[in-house]
């Protein structure tokens, strides 16, 4: 028996879900037991509000909470045990007793007891101690992805060689599964004419590639098929059956050492999108050089790497390194984020700053390169989206600069600044692209069909915020509904998505007044983070906050 519920909090709660779903798996995979028992406890509890006691999807959670609940009380006794068996005696001959995970753990432990895990004990899904999630999930069927990477650099080949395990999950069942290769972008000759990819080529060497050796699944090779920038894996008959699936890849990054948003020179080497990701909608990807067409999914990375001793890898949440074989080993695990951007450095200098307790790092090699202005308009910014749309949640940002033709690029937890921004107005690209952190990288959109949803919201944060004006009426906002393909230009792309898109913003701030836009943006924030933003959805969106008439004008 289903219950009625408002449409707006159902979508709230089925974003919810995932999140905590994700945050399940995380913690069940790093053996973290108890706060996955607890994200677990907590789905229970909202999926019963949202589809009823008696629905099957209140039940898959149900199941899920009492098989947390047994890994939990099952590691928590073993370590129990453990440190009984390891303690020293006391003058009595008796051992002495300290619980593994306190009292505050106890005391969870206690709640979890009386919330209602009798009922998921019930259905007999304790017996099975893996988390099965429920039917909450991405575009096509398929859950935010786990990958446990394992990488090597080698400089003389200029090569990362390694294997990605992926574990993702299908809502129903699909024939196969599709991987961006973006790294393949530049085998394509169709683009060559662009400005970008003519300055990129121009000042480099190689423009690089990614190559696919092998493909198992459940231990046994499996076919798969490159074309472009799409991977395509088929288990065979049946397909990937609905439920959680397991992939390793092994794979051949050759560095382009070119000048783009991926490269690299003799100093430093910069690589975003540079990993197989699973399609956000299981399509094939369509290249274009206009504009930004990559569209990921938020997911966690588990890492590896291996760098040779003189030279540094930068990567957020890499703080464990180990020397080995005249090597260095950074290990780590990033959570929730659109990719795993790197940065490989043996000639940069470092300036460093905190804001509030984020880290902000600066990586820069020119004399022009101005680390002063970038930690200062960094800081700002982060304040800002802080404290006027939601908390950034990593615990580092890292700047990096070099020599591509756009000013700048965001990547989750990393941002690019071109050398040539210095001599620019270097406080609205670092003020721009620090904005992509939450808008993209935290809240999702569809960069391809629907760029002004990223690009106009922080273009129009970057106007405002930075001068301290008040938006005002700005006309005409065509054009917005272009994806990408229908643009021949730079600049045409820019005069849409970046100008037309910062009016649509500034309209809205105009309608709905500055405080309820204020908290508009808050609840957007909230709502949306780590999910994804469709067109569709946006104008769903605009639907609830303004009339008809009003969305049409906007956005037709």
């Amino acid at each position: 028996m289903s219950r009625t519920i408002d449409p707006w909090k159902k979508k709230s709660n089925l974003l919810l879900l995932s999140r905590l779903d994700e945050t399940i798996s995380i913690c069940y995979r790093q053996g973290l037991y108890l706060k996955a028992a607890q994200a677990a406890e907590k789905a229970c509890q909202i999926a019963g509000e949202t589809y009823g006691p008696g629905h099957r999807s209140a039940a898959v959670y149900a199941g899920n909470a009492a098989r947390m609940r047994k890994a939990y009380e099952e590691n928590c006794l073993h370590s129990m045990k453990e440190k009984e068996a390891a303690s020293p005696k006391t003058t009595r001959g008796k051992r002495r007793f300290r619980p593994a995970f306190g009292v505050a753990a106890v005391l969870a432990l206690a709640l979890f007891v009386t919330a209602g895990f009798a009922q998921g004990a019930a259905n007999g899904a304790a017996e099975i101690p893996p988390p099965v999630y429920a039917a909450v999930s991405t575009a096509d069927g398929m859950n935010m992805p786990y990958y446990n990477i394992e990488a090597d650099f080698d400089p003389a080949s200029r090569m990362v060689e390694g294997t990605e395990e992926v574990t993702f999950m299908c809502r129903e069942a699909v024939e196969e599964v599709k991987f961006n290769l973006y790294m393949n972008r530049y085998r394509d000759s169709s683009l060559d004419s662009s400005e970008i990819r003519r300055y990129a080529v121009r000042n480099g060497q190689d423009a690089g590639n990614i190559e696919i050796e092998d493909v198992t699944y459940n231990g046994e090779t499996v076919y798969f098929e490159v074309k472009g920038e799409t991977l395509s894996v088929a288990p065979g008959t049946g397909g990937f059956l609905r439920g959680e699936h397991n992939l390793l890849i092994k794979f051949r990054v050759k560095i382009p050492y070119i000048a783009d948003r991926v490269g690299g020179s003799e100093k430093g080497i910069w690589l975003g999108n540079w990993l197989p990701v699973l399609s956000a909608d299981n399509r094939e990807n369509r290249p274009t050089e206009i504009g930004d067409p990559f569209v990921n999914m938020s997911s966690t990375y588990q890492f590896r790497f291996s760098v040779p001793q003189d030279f540094n890898l930068i990567l957020c949440n890499a703080n464990t390194i180990q020397q080995e074989g005249g090597r260095k080993i950074y290990t780590g695990v990033l959570e929730r984020v659109r990719d795993l951007p790197v940065f490989l450095n043996r000639g940069y200098r470092e300036a460093v700053t905190k804001e509030g307790e984020i880290e902000v790092h600066y990586y820069y090699y020119s004399p022009d390169s101005r680390p002063e202005a970038v930690l200062a308009a960094a800081r700002k910014a982060l304040a800002f989206f802080n404290k006027n749309v939601g908390k950034y949640p990593w615990q580092q940002l890292n700047i990096v600069e070099n020599d591509m033709f756009l000013n700048g690029m965001e990547y989750s937890t990393m941002i690019l600044i071109s050398k040539g921004t210095s001599r620019g107005n270097l406080p609205n690209t670092v003020f721009h692209e620090v904005a992509h952190q939450w808008f993209y990288n935290i809240v999702g959109s569809d960069q391809y069909n629907a760029p002004y949803i990223d690009e106009g919201l922080v273009e129009f944060f970057t106007a405002y915020a930075q001068s301290g004006r008040v938006p005002g009426y700005t006309g005409d906002t065509g054009g917005l509904n272009r994806s990408l393909e229908g643009f021949g230009s730079w600049q045409d792309y820019r005069n849409v998505h970046y100008r037309n898109g910062r009016k649509l913003f500034e309209q809205l701030y105009l309608l709905l007044g500055k405080n309820e836009f204020d908290n508009f943006i808050k609840e957007y924030y909230d709502r949306y983070k780590f999910g994804f933003v469709s067109a569709t959805e946006f104008r769903m969106i605009l639907d609830g906050k303004l009339r008809e008439d009003q969305v049409s004008q906007l956005l037709d």
